[in-house]
C-alpha cells in the first residue's frame, strides 16, 4: 500500500482532500460496476476491496465534489495506492484516449 495518506485536488475553485478511508466509505455507498452491462462512456476503474468502481463516481462520492475529470480521479486514487486500470479496445489500445492520457 502507498505511504501517501492523503491526496488533494482542485475541482472548480475548491480544493478537496481524499483519503483511503473516505474512498472505502464511498465504495460502501456505491454499487460496484457491472461487467455484464458496462457503461459505454466510462473506461477507468478503481479496485476497492474486491469490487470495481468507476473512478469519477468513487472520487465524487468520497469528497462531495462535482465534475471531477477522469485524469484527476484516476491519479488521486493511484496516489493513495488503489489499483486503477482502463478498459480499452480497438483504437483505445493503439492510440489511447486524449482526454484520459494527457
Amino acid at each position: 500500500m502507498s505511504a501517501v495518506t492523503q491526496a488533494a485536488f482542485t475541482a472548480g475553485d475548491v480544493t478537496y482532500q481524499l483519503t483511503a478511508d473516505t474512498v472505502r466509505a464511498a465504495a460502501a455507498r456505491l454499487t460496484p460496476c457491472d461487467s455484464a452491462d458496462p457503461h459505454p462512456n466510462r473506461s477507468w476503474y478503481g479496485l476497492v476491496g474486491t469490487h470495481l468502481y468507476y473512478v469519477v463516481d468513487l472520487v465524487e462520492q468520497a469528497t462531495g465534489a462535482r465534475h471531477v475529470n477522469v485524469k484527476t480521479a484516476r491519479l488521486s486514487l493511484a496516489e493513495l495506492g488503489f489499483p486503477v486500470f482502463a478498459l480499452a479496445w480497438n483504437t483505445l489500445l493503439t492510440q489511447g484516449h486524449p482526454g484520459h492520457t494527457g
